[in-house]
């Protein structure tokens, strides 16, 4: 049996089963676990060395604690002890009580030589990888590409923003192209939250393994810090489709039940964090941030701020966004093509012209400003903080504000003032001992307190102005 037929075999339930719809199926893939060393799709050879490694630093463990650690079942883990055993490299020390799978292994002389054998082509230990092809096969099942949103999920995800109509009515479209947007606009105007709505408009579950094995290279996938791995609790209230496999059989322990990845990338994003990551001592791969982020969304903050220009940037994914596949070097000078299907969203304060060309607009499909609140959406945004902090709002106090800080000084709204003047509000009247009330005389206190360095900052320039630009002497 092939690679490619043992995974068919174990996924083909779920294309039946997602073939009217995905969008509305909220469930991953079902890749039942393989019950022969030929169902997982690796060589014999690499899953010997990844339990002679496991023996080699557990020092005597149970048969069923390797099955464990490599996730593989039982009934595959027992094809190698019988080899281990038959050829010598291991033998039975003990047991942990009643059965084989609590038979405790040591490896032997010509077992720890196996051992440094296995160590010297990779120090991987871990959970088996899944075949790349599997793998493949898997991502086109819950493609993003594949995921719609409606009016009634845009409006319920962004129920708690107040936006305008035009910027609710862009967002819709964008997330289901499925490719790439940009999100822009002056600081402090929600650009950050709207990107965390667009996770919540997208839910469901994929698979994503612990490691991928191309062509006898390891490239580790999962990663705990960016994925978030669905309880195993709830996972075991999820049987095996009977069309499936013709029975109850349990998901294959190599892949994780995750949400819908959500990366982001901050002024720290580097090239060198956009490509396979390699260590000669270890000498296996780990997985670039697009390639993590696959079946779901990928952030690039504060965009035009990062260690890298974004001529750099969009040079380097100028393919993956138009073609959907990424090319990725190994250090051998090899290439490896890997699916691009992220929804990928560029977010900055700078304007577009600071940004790059038309030739730079022309491959981000969608273009979304998000402009700063009207004064009745300021003052809308004043009322809800207000309600979830449970203060009552006073209309004549907002109008005041908007007033004394901000018509008269000529100072723009933004999104986040609201919700910092009233904590600063807060703060300043549990520190008195005092209820959190909405009035002038903590709104003032407040007020001077947040608006101080744009104050200084304006005298500041005022000063330079005077002194011919020297400043103050």
């Amino acid at each position: 049996m092939t690679i490619e037929t043992a995974g068919m075999r174990g996924i083909i339930g779920t294309a039946a089963a997602r073939t009217n719809g995905a969008a509305h199926d909220d469930g991953a893939p079902w890749v039942s676990q393989p019950q022969t060393i030929e169902e997982t799709g690796l060589d014999f050879s690499m899953i010997l060395d990844l339990v002679v490694k496991a023996i080699y630093f557990a020092g005597r463990p149970a048969a069923r604690q390797v099955a464990a650690q490599i996730a593989l079942p039982f009934a595959v883990v027992d094809e190698v002890f019988a080899f281990l055993k038959r050829e010598q490299l291991a033998e039975v020390v003990g047991s942990a009580g009643m059965g084989e799978q609590l038979y405790q292994y040591s490896l032997s002389g010509k077992g720890l030589e196996k051992a440094e054998e296995a160590l010297a082509r990779n120090h991987y230990i871990g959970p088996a990888p899944v075949p790349f092809e599997v793998y493949l096969q898997v991502l086109k099942m819950q493609s993003i590409r594949e995921m719609r949103v409606t009016p009634q999920v845009v409006d319920t995800a962004l129920s708690h923003l107040v936006l305008d109509d035009a910027v609710c009515e862009a967002l819709g479209p964008a997330v289901n192209s499925g490719r790439s947007m940009l999100l822009y606009g002056g600081s402090g105007n929600g650009k950050s939250t709207i990107t965390t709505a667009i996770g919540k408009m997208l839910p469901g579950e994929v698979l994503i393994p612990y490691a991928v094995d191309i062509n006898g290279i390891i490239v580790k996938v999962f990663d705990p810090r960016v994925h978030n791995e669905i309880p195993t609790e709830q996972q075991e209230r999820r049987g095996s489709p009977d069309n499936a496999s013709g029975g109850e059989r349990r998901r294959d322990r190599r892949w994780v039940v995750a949400r819908r990845p959500m990366i982001t990338a901050g002024g720290e994003l580097t090239m060198k964090e956009l490509e396979l990551r390699y260590s000669p001592q270890s000498q296996f791969y780990i997985a670039p941030l697009q390639w993590k982020a696959n079946s779901g969304i990928l952030i690039v903050d504060d965009f035009g701020r990062q260690m890298i220009s974004t001529k750099e940037l969009l040079n380097r994914w100028i393919v993956p966004m138009e073609e959907r596949i990424d090319h990725l070097s190994l250090h051998t000078g090899d290439m490896v093509e890997v699916p691009f299907d992220v929804l990928l969203i560029f977010s900055t304060n700078l304007h577009p012209s600071q940004l790059g060309d038309e030739a730079f607009f022309r491959r981000i499909r969608h273009k979304i400003e998000i402009p700063d609140p009207s004064r009745e959406q300021f003052l809308e945004i004043l009322s809800r903080v207000c309600q979830q902090r449970e203060i009552p709002f006073d209309p004549a106090a907002g109008l005041y504000l908007v007033d004394a800080y901000y018509d008269r000084l000529g100072r723009g709204f933004k999104g986040c003032h609201p919700r910092d003047i009233v904590d600063l509000m807060v703060d300043i009247c549990v520190y008195h001992g005092e209820q959190p009330a909405f009035t002038r005389r903590y709104m003032d206190q407040a007020a001077h307190s947040y608006f101080v360095s744009l104050q200084d900052a304006a005298r500041e320039a005022k000063q330079q102005q005077q002194f011919g630009g020297l400043g103050a002497a």
